[in-house]
């Protein structure tokens, strides 16, 4: 009796000892139910491990394993939920200082499985990758595709463009000195955008090339030096040759369509014609050059004007020396910067700075003038 009762002591103390602290060994056992919310429940009311699990194993095993059987329906493996507004649901560390650790790995055997998944209903962000590289190293997200064959190390796809609303693909963007978001660059289904486009030689390549379709020769190539290379020519809106020149005074000063001649009084600049006949007629300031040289790639037309030697141009033309025909060759006249119909053959060597394209019956205007100096 007295034996019977002591057993009962003992059963009643091991009942109080569970439930104020967890067994911390027991061997292996199995739980199942029917219950729908959980078969196991564990709380934490301080601030560790509501549940830790450890293995020594360096086999391919995890101290927790999650399977979801059912082979239908949206079931998870592993179920991470948080209500913190700093908080994750799920968290994979990688603490190996060297090596190829990984926080967290998703795999799918599937054809259309999906190894991670991220989802984001409003303005939130569905996957995000970060990096707080302290030399300039690494990459916050990283595709690869593996070795055995194929495959696409990163795809965007945007869905919404089929039923005709947000066509956004992808978005570059960053922080300003003042923290303010700045977009690098944007792609929709439209093409590419950006306020810049930089390419760089490496090791001595060429800066760009480009080709008809993958596999077959460039058809345009822009090599270490700028020379650029192009089978199908150039095809541009402007009709002429130009060259960006020096002039007297202003850029301001002067303005498509004017006739340009050598100033003599300094050198490598030109100024606006005045004098009839002038042989140092040097040709047109061209309103939209088709290629224009001498332009440096830093300073660009801000200093210089382009002056049109050969093509096609509009020109201001004055009738004070009659009716201008097509066909009429063209000289300087006494009004700055305009042309005229040339008359005196015995002055026109060196002064021709083009035929008329257009007529002019009367007045003055601005016409078609094919520029060809002689």
């Amino acid at each position: 009796m007295y034996r019977v009762h002591l057993l009962r002591i003992v059963a009643c103390i091991a009942a109080l000892s569970l439930s104020s602290a967890a067994q911390t060994t027991e061997g292996p056992r199995i739980f199942s139910g029917s219950d729908s919310t959980q078969v196991v429940n564990v709380q934490q009311g301080s601030s560790g491990f509501a549940l830790k699990a450890t293995t020594p194993s360096t086999g391919p095993v995890g101290a927790v394993f999650g399977l979801a059987s059912g082979s239908s329906g949206f079931n998870n493996g592993v179920w991470g939920r948080t209500f913190s507004t700093a908080g994750v649901g799920v968290r994979g560390e990688a603490m190996a200082t060297t090596g190829g650790a990984t926080g967290v790995a998703g795999f799918t055997s599937s054809r259309t499985g999906v190894g991670v998944f991220g989802h984001a209903n409003f303005s939130g962000n569905g996957v995000v990758g970060r990096i707080d590289s302290q030399d300039n190293s690494g990459a916050g997200v990283m595709g690869i595709a593996g070795p055995t064959c194929c495959g696409v190390p990163g795809l965007f796809e945007q869905d919404a463009t089929f039923v005709g609303g947000f066509d956004t693909i992808i978005v570059g963007q960053f922080l300003d000195a003042s923290r303010h978001v700045q977009q690098a660059f944007l792609v929709n289904s439209s093409g590419v955008f950006a306020p810049q486009y930089t390419a760089t030689s490496q090791n001595g390549s060429d800066i760009y090339l480009g080709k008809a379709t993958n596999g077959l020769p460039n058809v345009f190539r822009v090599d270490k030096t700028g020379a650029v290379f192009a089978d199908g020519g150039f095809h541009t809106g402007g009709a002429d040759f130009a060259e960006a020149v020096w002039v007297k005074g202003m850029q301001s000063d002067y303005s498509p369509g004017d006739v340009l001649a050598i100033d003599g009084s300094s050198q490598n600049r030109l100024t606006r014609t005045s004098q009839p006949y002038s042989t140092m007629v040097a040709g047109i300031y061209s309103t939209k050059p088709g290629l224009l040289g001498g332009s440096e790639m830093q300073g660009g037309l801000k200093t210089k004007v382009p002056l049109a030697v050969v093509g096609i141009v509009p020109c201001k033309v004055t009738a004070e020396n009659g009716a201008v025909n097509t066909g009429d060759l063209l000289v300087t006249s006494g009004k700055p910067g305009y042309a005229m119909k040339g008359t005196d053959r015995n002055r026109m060597v060196g002064a021709v700075v083009g035929k008329a394209l257009e007529p002019l019956p009367k007045g003055e205007a601005t016409i078609k003038v094919l520029v060809t100096l002689q």
